[in-house]
């Protein structure tokens, strides 16, 4: 907790706000700069010939965030867990929501969670990871607006452009996101009005963050 106290900063007296649009635009450039020249000193590692989780640049703080849907019962789970660039558990939280109404629907809702809880901290700089492209296409662009979800959509983007620093918008693989993952299955067995925030990860579950520090190639 006190690197992340170390880490956030309050904004600067008279200083601009930049619009949500601009954000996404900046976090589309951004993130296509850090896919073309990688993280710095790291590769994409692989095992089996699969992808693993990547820590966050140097100084930057990772959260990870995924979304279940049941289509049946129209509900679903979300989950977040939040990293240091040495691949430290900082926070993770998960939780379920009835009435959800798609797949996309619930990957929003894991993103507000997991920056509602970012904010919490006083996190500045922060890399935003799914493996749900079109939510990243959805925060970059202006598709979604008059959708179902484009409120939600409306949200991730003004929470990004007003209280983060620097913010980056990535996907990555679903073999980049277990954590995550899990913790939204995890999260939609659980009662609707009982989330659960955790500084670290479940039990049942740490062995994939173990997992994803010994893939990572330095």
């Amino acid at each position: 907790m006190a690197r992340v106290r170390s880490m956030a900063g309050s904004v600067r007296e008279g200083e601009l706000r930049r619009s949500a649009d601009h954000i996404a635009i900046l976090s589309g450039r951004q993130t296509l700069e850090l896919t073309e020249m990688g993280s710095p000193g790291l590769e994409t590692a692989t095992r089996q010939g699969r992808q693993r989780w990547q820590r966050p640049h140097q100084g930057m703080l990772k959260m990870n965030v995924d979304g279940s849907f049941k289509c049946q019962d129209a509900c679903g789970g979300w989950g977040y867990v939040i990293r240091d660039d040495l691949g430290a558990i900082i926070q993770s939280g998960w939780g379920r929501k009835d009435f959800a109404c798609s797949p996309l629907h619930m990957e929003l809702l894991a993103c507000l969670q997991g920056l509602g809880a970012a904010v919490q901290l006083g996190i500045q700089d922060l890399e935003l990871e799914t493996d749900a492209k079109q939510v990243v296409d959805a925060i970059k662009g202006n598709d979604f607006r008059l959708s179902l979800v484009g409120g939600l959509v409306h949200e991730v983007k003004e929470l990004l452009a007003e209280n983060f620093t620097q913010a980056l918008v990535l996907y990555a693989p679903r073999d980049c996101n277990r954590v995550a993952h899990e913790l939204a299955a995890l999260g939609s067995k659980c009662e609707e009005a009982q989330p659960s925030v955790l500084a670290g990860v479940p039990d049942c579950i740490m062995y994939l963050v173990s997992g994803d520090l010994a893939d990572v190639v330095d």
